[in-house]
């Protein structure tokens, strides 16, 4: 068996505004310390998966930085999409290309901007998950048990364990963002389990797969070259004309809400996938009185306040419950319960020509 790791380093970030923006979306940022996002992403893989064997997809404008940032990384493993078709078209590539390599090649795909801990912990489950998927021919995606009644994530409904005592449940069904009370139910039932966005598969399994559920991305993979034969030139070209034709649909949609092969593992490491600032207040980054901080930042007679400085100085005197970001050119004040919200900013700016300097 030989993992192959595909990150996908796409996304915008538009919740982490203003510090996310177009050119430097949040994978790319260090929210959690030093070093970016990407990189803890590829350094959570050291010892598992070689430098050689792992492949970033990222959006065309951004395969520069992405490279930047992931030196080991070969160039040519660096996809830069022409145009954002969601997971499955990136999924489906990654798979053509891999297909053919030596070794039973197993892929693990891994969003780019979460947070996993610890690492040692997460090596040892994902090397368990590749080898179950190869030996059952199986999908493999991580649930996390909940830890509240979170309704900005995707649920997974787990159902008999693959033998007693096992970690592997089959699938029973796939949930979206339930309302407040339905993700009560979830956290007390103890068989819904947040949904990483983690898959583990064999390549081969998981063309049949696209093959048999969503066919038009499987008939625009068969005019893509293999891996072997592209030069950068004819690489460029079939990316061109995949993607073009390639529809919008993510993989749980395509391919997970309706296989017979899908399998979770109940994960034993810690997640969160930093879906806005609120994100970053979790109960170990607090001080005494609840406040998160990063950069220039002084507060006073204040508490549950994220405060981050890029660029001059944040100060709060008595106040409580805020999210407060300063970059270079834009301040950001919004209440944590709204977090979520940020986006809808970002949408407005998209829509303002005058503003659009601050995207």
């Amino acid at each position: 068996m030989r993992i192959h790791a595909v990150v996908l380093a796409g996304g915008r970030g538009e919740r982490f505004w203003p510090l996310s923006r177009r050119s430097r979306p949040k994978q790319f940022l260090p929210l959690l310390g030093d070093g970016s996002m990407l990189g803890h992403t590829l350094g959570r893989l050291q010892g598992l998966v070689e430098p050689r064997d792992q492949w970033i997809v990222t959006a065309r404008d951004l395969k520069r930085e992405a490279e930047s940032l992931a030196p080991d990384v070969p160039a040519s493993q660096v996809i830069g999409e022409p145009v954002g078709r969601n997971t499955a078209p990136a999924i489906g590539l990654a798979a053509w290309w891999i297909q053919d390599a030596p070794g039973d090649p197993v892929i693990v795909v891994l969003p780019s901007d979460h947070r996993v801990e610890p690492a040692s912990r997460f090596r040892e489950e994902l090397k368990r998950a590749a080898q179950v998927a190869l030996q059952r021919q199986a999908i493999v995606t991580f649930g996390v048990p909940p830890t509240r009644p979170e309704t900005g994530y995707g649920y997974i409904e787990s159902g008999d364990p693959i033998e007693p005592g096992s970690a592997f449940h089959r699938v029973a069904a796939f949930r979206e963002k339930p309302d407040p009370a339905t993700a009560a139910g979830y956290l007390a039932g103890g068989r819904h389990l947040w949904n990483a966005g983690m898959f583990v598969f064999p390549p081969r399994l998981m063309l049949e797969e696209i093959r048999a559920h969503e066919p038009k991305i499987a008939d625009l993979l068969a005019r893509v070259p293999r891996r072997d034969d592209l030069s950068a030139l004819a690489a460029l070209a079939a990316l061109e004309g995949y993607y073009r034709d390639a529809p919008l649909v993510s993989i749980d949609y395509a391919v997970m809400e309706r296989s017979t092969r899908a399998l979770v593992a109940r994960a034993g490491f810690a997640w969160d996938d930093l879906g806005s600032w609120e994100a970053l207040g979790t109960p170990e980054a607090r001080d005494a009185a609840g406040n998160v901080t990063s950069g220039a930042v002084l507060l006073h007679d204040s508490k549950n306040v994220i405060a981050f400085a890029d660029g001059g100085l944040v100060a709060g005197v008595g106040v409580e419950d805020l999210v407060i970001v300063r970059t270079a050119d834009v301040t950001l004040v919004c209440r944590r319960d709204r977090a979520q919200e940020v986006r809808a900013i970002v949408e407005q700016l998209k829509a303002r020509k005058d503003l659009g300097e601050h995207l």
